[in-house]
C-alpha cells in the first residue's frame, strides 16, 4: 500500500489505447471479457495514479467493462433476473451497509474507500454481471477455460522463475535450512498460495467428476503444473487447506484404507524432506508473527465488538497496542481479519453469503456447484491462518465463486 505509484501520463498512451479494446470487446463479446479480467486479476499490482486518484489497472478494467455492460446491455439483459435472487440480495446489502460503516469507522477515511471501491462494490458489481451472461454451459464453461489457462500460466511462469530466480525477489532465493519460494507474478509466495490453492482444488474436483473444459490431457497437465507450483511456495496454509478440505470433501467417495495410506504418505513425506520438515513447524519466527498479530486483532474486537477497527485500521490498531513487530494490514485470520476491518455485521453476513451460496447448491446439486463449494471450504480452511478475502484478486474471485451458485 505505501509503494509510490508511477504518474498515469507516463503510460497514458498504452493504456488509453489497450482500453478502448478492450471496451470494443466488452461490447462484442462481454463474455470473453469477462474471462479476461480474471485472467488479468494480477494486473491489479500494476499501480499509478490518475491525478491524486490511487488506482490499479485491474480496476481500470473493470471499470470499462461494468460501463459497457450497463451502457450497451439495459436492452439487452434481463435485469429481472437479479431481483429473482431472493435472500442473497439482502445478505449482499448487509455486507454493503457493514462496510460503509466500516468506512465512517476507520481512522483513514480515503484509505478505507478506496479498500470499499476495490474490495466490496467493484467485486459485487462483477457477481451480478455474471448472473446477468450466463446464459448456458458453453458460456459457463468459456469463462472457465480462461481462468484455468491463466492459472496454469501463472503456474508455469512459478516454476521458471523456481529454476532461474528471475524476478524473484531476494529474500525468497533460499539460504541455510530456509527453502526457495516463489513468487510467480505476485509479490510473495503466501499470495501466491491464497490464489492458486482454492482454484486447484475448484478444477481438481471438476476434472475428478469428469467435467473438463479443456482437453482431458491439458486440463490434467494444468493440474499438475498448479500443484507442483503450490508446492513450491512452501505455504504451509495452503497445503493444510487443500488436503483438509479435500479428505473433508472426497472422504465419504473414498475407502478408509486409500485414504489412511494417503495420509501416510504425506506424513512420511512431510518429516523426510528437509525443507518441508522445517516447514511444518510451529515455532518459528513466521509462525509467531502470526500468532502475535492474531492476538493483537482479539485484543482490539474485545475493545470494539461492534465496529472493530474500521477498513483499513489495523495498522493503527497494532500502533495503539505498541505493537513491535513486523506490520501487516490484517492479522492472519478470516474471521478476525473482517470481524476488525468490516465490524460484527460485516463478519456475519458474509458468512451468511457463503451459509446461502451453500443452501443453493443443496437445492440444485451440479458438478460446478460442488467444486464452488470445494473452493470455499478449501479457502476459509486457508483462512484460519491467512486472509483470503481482502485483496483485490482474491475478492473478485471469491464474488465469481459466489456467482456459479446462482447461474443455469
Amino acid at each position: 500500500m505505501g509503494r509510490k505509484r508511477p504518474p498515469f501520463h507516463n503510460n497514458m498512451p498504452a493504456i488509453i489505447i489497450f482500453l478502448l479494446a478492450f471496451a470494443g470487446l466488452s461490447y462484442k463479446k462481454p463474455l470473453f471479457a469477462f474471462g479476461l479480467l480474471l485472467a488479468g486479476l494480477p494486473a491489479y499490482l500494476i499501480r499509478f495514479s490518475i491525478g491524486p486518484l490511487p488506482t490499479t489497472f485491474l480496476e481500470l478494467l473493470i471499470v470499462v467493462f461494468l460501463f459497457v455492460l450497463i451502457l450497451t446491455g439495459w436492452r439487452t439483459l434481463n435485469f429481472s433476473e437479479i431481483k429473482k435472487l431472493g435472500s442473497i440480495n439482502w445478505a449482499i446489502t448487509l455486507f454493503l451497509a457493514a462496510c460503509l460503516i466500516a468506512v465512517v469507522a476507520s481512522p483513514e477515511t480515503l484509505k478505507a474507500l478506496g479498500l470499499l471501491k476495490a474490495f466490496v462494490i467493484e467485486p459485487i458489481l462483477l457477481f451480478y454481471a455474471m448472473v446477468l451472461l450466463i446464459k448456458t454451459q458453453e458460456d459457463l464453461k468459456l469463462v472457465l477455460k480462461i481462468l484455468l489457462i491463466s492459472a496454469g500460466v501463472v503456474s508455469l511462469f512459478g516454476l521458471f522463475q523456481y529454476l532461474t530466480n528471475f524476478r524473484l525477489p531476494l529474500q525468497f532465493w533460499g539460504s541455510g535450512t530456509e527453502p526457495q519460494r516463489i513468487t510467480s507474478f505476485f509479490t510473495h509466495p503466501n499470495e501466491l498460495a491464497l490464489y492458486l490453492a482454492p482454484l486447484l482444488a475448484f478444477y481438481f474436483i471438476l476434472t475428478s467428476l469428469r467435467y473438463y473444459v479443456l482437453g482431458k490431457k491439458t486440463q490434467g497437465l494444468i493440474l499438475i503444473v498448479m500443484t507442483i507450483a503450490l508446492g513450491l511456495t512452501f505455504s504451509r496454509g495452503a497445503w493444510a487447506g487443500l488436503i483438509l478440505g479435500l479428505v473433508l470433501l472426497l472422504a465419504p467417495k473414498i475407502s478408509y484404507k486409500k485414504l489412511l495410506a494417503g495420509l501416510v504418505i504425506l506424513i512420511v513425506l512431510g518429516f523426510s524432506v528437509p525443507t518441508i520438515r522445517n516447514r511444518l513447524t510451529i515455532s518459528d519466527p513466521s509462525s509467531n508473527l502470526h500468532l502475535a498479530l492474531m492476538k493483537a486483532g482479539a485484543t482490539k474486537i474485545l475493545r470494539s465488538p461492534l465496529l472493530g477497527n474500521g477498513l483499513y485500521g489495523f495498522r493503527t490498531t497494532l500502533a495503539e497496542q505498541n505493537f513491535s513487530g513486523e506490520i501487516h494490514n490484517y492479522p492472519h485470520n478470516i474471521i478476525l481479519s473482517l470481524w476488525l476491518e468490516t465490524g460484527l455485521l460485516g463478519m456475519l453476513s458474509f458468512f451468511l453469503i457463503i451459509l446461502l451460496a451453500l443452501k443453493n447448491y443443496k437445492k440444485q446439486p451440479t458438478t460446478v456447484r460442488f467444486a464452488a463449494v470445494a473452493y470455499l471450504l478449501v479457502m476459509v480452511l486457508q483462512g484460519l491462518v491467512e486472509t483470503p478475502y481482502l485483496k483485490n484478486d482474491l475478492s473478485v474471485l471469491f464474488w465469481f465463486i459466489i456467482s456459479l451458485f446462482f447461474v443455469l
